[in-house]
């Protein structure tokens, strides 16, 4: 029986598997490690910074799976992943996204596009990835006027670009997963009551909905199946 060569450098399949779960492993936990410090650094409050372990081990999850998927630019698809993550744990947690999160995730997320681009050498999928995504961060920032969404949210949202390799389609998938998590949220919150929130005028308000675990959620599954 002949045997096949690998991207390993091996003619074994048995090493070729071995070198894939040991990149896998390195990967995810790169990005859980990651997920976890930018909890640490950028929590505020002190429960919060205790659920690091929360933001680490969803990153690792979602790298491991990233990587073991047919997605593009896997290693910094993981690394976004983890920005998303972390953000994730804090906004639920704090009702905000850092800013540093927000920024890095969407750096990261520009060098994946690249690096698919000079790969593959298909810039016409990239170049409708970044207009999508600018089309994502344009309906994020109206939310974001009538105050439906925070603006560390509209940050966010220019991070998702890696999901958007698929086109029109990715987008549509996306934007369905965060509206039906979003909506499901919204509607646990009014049977369960108002949540603790700030006061305003001697009135408690409600606390808005945060984005930021929805958004992971939808990339994740964008980049997964779409």
């Amino acid at each position: 029986m002949g045997r096949l060569p690998s991207r390993w450098g091996t003619a074994d399949p048995r090493a070729h598997a071995h070198g894939e779960q040991v990149l896998t492993a390195l990967v995810a936990l790169g990005a859980g490690a990651s997920a976890g410090a930018l909890v640490r650094a950028t929590a505020t409050d002190r429960r919060t910074r205790g659920a690091w372990w929360v933001a680490a081990a969803v990153a690792a999850g979602a790298a491991a799976a990233i990587v073991g998927s047919a997605a593009p630019v896997p290693v910094a698809s993981a690394g976004v992943a983890a920005g998303l993550a972390a953000a994730a744990v804090v906004d639920g947690s704090e009702g905000r996204v850092p800013v540093p999160i927000a920024y890095g995730t969407t750096a990261v997320s520009v060098v994946g596009l690249v690096l698919h681009g000079r790969l593959s050498g298909d810039w016409g999928a990239v170049g409708r990835a970044a207009g999508l995504t600018a089309l994502l961060t344009a309906g994020c920032a109206a939310l974001w006027v009538v105050r439906v969404m925070g603006f560390g949210d509209v940050r966010l949202a220019t991070g998702t670009s890696a999901a958007l390799l698929g086109g029109a389609a990715a987008l549509a998938v996306f934007v369905w997963v965060a509206a039906l998590l979003v909506g499901s949220v919204a509607v646990v919150r009014r049977l369960v009551g108002d949540a603790p929130g700030s006061r305003a005028g001697g009135r408690r308000l409600r606390p808005p909905v945060p984005f930021a675990p929805p958004l992971a959620v939808a990339w994740l599954v964008t980049v997964l199946f779409t």
